[in-house]
């Protein structure tokens, strides 16, 4: 059944209001650990793949589902390059700083998650979808987003502290949002 728009409106305002709390302290640096950047990932797979067990989708939803895990695998590239990553010449400590863009490209794709669910909820038997494809899709979106932001950032982060080995700068090494 899809949200009312009184519903809509009140959990879009919970989201606006927590990611605008959110977005008060992304600007600091935390620190960066490429060693346990596969671990949310895995928990966020683990989760999918119980859910996917329990409600196995059918043979008509599985290209529709690889087809959402490579958008979302495109999406979370994109996204781990909108992070800044900064290494610390002396320490060759990482960090990381999430850029605002990137939290309003993730609110965008559960505006539009939540756009598709309700516009499609309604329409899902008109147009033969199936109603857990439309409840699995956002779920291995989300993995496989998570999954290459990860990538991503890992892949960035090996190569800025190698340079920064190698080079022994004095002053840090940073990836700015979108650089290569």
């Amino acid at each position: 059944m899809p949200m009312s728009p009184t519903q809509l409106l009140i959990t879009g305002g919970v989201v606006l209001a927590v990611l605008l709390l959110r977005m008060r302290g992304m600007s600091r640096a935390r620190p960066l650990k490429t060693e346990t950047l596969w671990v949310a990932p895995a928990i966020f797979a683990a989760i999918t793949g119980l859910t996917l067990w329990q409600t196995p989708p059918s043979v008509s939803d599985a290209p529709w589902l690889a087809g959402v895990a490579v958008l979302g695998a495109i999406v979370g590239w994109y996204r781990g390059k909108m992070m800044r990553i900064t290494v610390d010449p002396q320490t060759h400590a990482l960090s990381q700083a999430a850029s605002p863009l990137a939290l309003l490209f993730l609110l965008a794709v559960f505006a539009l998650r939540y756009g598709l669910r309700y516009l499609l909820g309604a329409e899902a038997h008109a147009w033969s979808i199936s109603v857990n494809l439309l409840a699995d899709a956002p779920l291995v979106f989300i993995v496989a987003m998570f999954a290459l932001t990860r990538v991503e950032m890992f892949i960035r982060a090996e190569r800025l502290l190698a340079e920064a080995r190698a080079a022994h700068k004095t002053k840090p090494v940073t990836s700015e949002p979108g650089a290569n």
